[in-house]
């Protein structure tokens, strides 16, 4: 039975990042860069005015009140090219290609004007309110990396280089399944034996941020006929629930290898979660997971993210966690790595953990109020080690 650490590596070294794909950038919120980001263009690639106002040379300009008559109006948008008229303004509209030649906009509320003349009332600074090109992004600039997430923010900021795709990591097509004949499916009414499904739907909430699908599928009943149905499907990855453990109608691992699957990991000292299963076949994934709605959740979290962050690009894509220290009144023993989640607090400028009350890895209410997952290493000749992780960083990428 492999140790937690040695169950990530085996992980780890069997995924392979995915290939690189363009998508459209409406499309790209939450991908990873697969390239640089450089931009082509100067933004705005001219001057322009940002303001309403009029545009004036600075040299033209006298203690106020002065009027100068207006040459001609220039709207955003407009190709057109003034000659520069000594001693003349030029009506311009906010984002309008300021002439050459004159370098100062005054805005249109310091004026008072007609179809023909404009006057000046208020002290005038040279080059006011003239955005110059390249003032917000220069040609050539670096603004985004390979590796970085796209945010939705900077869609916009690559309409405004030009861009219409953007080459990202793909991302995995995911199939989901519980297998159990006591399951059935929320909303239906339970029958004396029977339960109702959660594992799906966590395991397809937990995943959702990381993937281009995922298919939840209907109910795989504890029957070789259904499992090897389930197992031969077409899909990046494949996740189960249930069947991974020791019990007579437990053969998912047999199955797979049946189904061309390479076995790669299968159990591991771990609590919750020892049965967890993983193997390959081709490009392929299939995680096994325990079928005890806890386990669920917490295999889940530390063995099928960190993959799938991988696959599609995550360059710290491992579980990133940090040293802490029990509270003195939360206590679980176990012979084997314990990964429980619970609160995560500062008391007294350190950094505290406590287990969540429920001990049972069929408790999935455990997870509720809880910060993270509380890692308990233990050895017969090391101190008890703790260490801490948060959902939000397990859940983002």
């Amino acid at each position: 039975m492999k140790s937690y650490a040695e169950a990530v590596e085996i992980i780890s070294q069997a995924i392979k990042q995915s290939e690189v794909i363009k998508i459209k950038i409406e499309n790209s919120a939450n991908y990873i860069l697969a390239e640089d980001v450089v931009s082509p263009v100067d933004v705005a690639p001219y001057r322009n005015s940002a303001m309403d106002g009029f545009a004036v040379a600075y040299p033209d300009t006298k203690q106020v009140p002065f009027s100068l008559p207006i040459q001609a109006i220039t709207y955003a948008g407009d190709s057109d090219q003034y000659n520069y008229k000594p001693n003349t303004a030029i009506k311009i509209m906010t984002g309008a290609p300021v002439p050459e030649g004159y370098d100062t906009v005054i805005q249109v509320e310091h004026t008072t004007f007609t179809d023909s003349e404009v006057t000046f009332e208020k002290e005038i600074k040279e080059n006011q309110n003239v955005r110059q090109p390249g003032e917000d992004i220069k040609d050539g600039d670096l603004l985004l990396q390979t590796g970085q997430k796209i945010n939705p923010l900077y869609i916009g900021i690559l309409a405004s280089i030009g861009m219409s795709e953007v080459a990202v990591y793909k991302k995995p097509r995911i199939l989901v399944l519980s297998t159990g004949n006591e399951l059935i499916e929320p909303g239906n009414s339970l029958k004396f034996g029977q339960l109702y499904n959660s594992n799906s739907y966590t395991v397809r909430s937990m995943l959702a941020p990381f993937c281009e699908s995922i298919t939840v599928d209907s109910i795989v009943l504890d029957e070789r006929e259904s499992v090897v149905e389930a197992l031969s499907q077409d899909y990046d990855i494949i996740i189960t629930s249930g069947g991974v453990s020791a019990g007579d109608k437990d053969f998912i691992p047999e199955i797979a290898e049946q189904c061309g699957w390479v076995k790669k990991l299968h159990k591991a000292a771990i609590k919750p979660g020892k049965p967890i299963f993983f193997a390959q076949r081709n490009n392929q994934y299939l995680f096994g997971l325990p079928g005890n709605p806890l386990s669920t959740a917490v295999t889940c979290a530390c063995f099928v993210i960190p993959a799938i962050k991988k696959i599609i690009g995550v360059t710290n894509y491992t579980l990133p966690v940090t040293s802490a220290s029990l509270s003195k009144d939360s206590i679980m023993k176990s012979g084997r790595t314990l990964i429980w989640p619970g609160k995560i607090f500062q008391e007294d400028g350190s950094l505290v953990a406590s287990f969540a009350n429920k001990k049972s890895s069929a408790a999935l209410s455990a997870l509720l109020q809880t910060d993270g997952l509380i890692f308990q290493y233990t050895s017969d000749d090391a101190p008890t080690k703790i260490e801490v992780t948060y959902w939000e960083e397990i859940l983002s990428n």
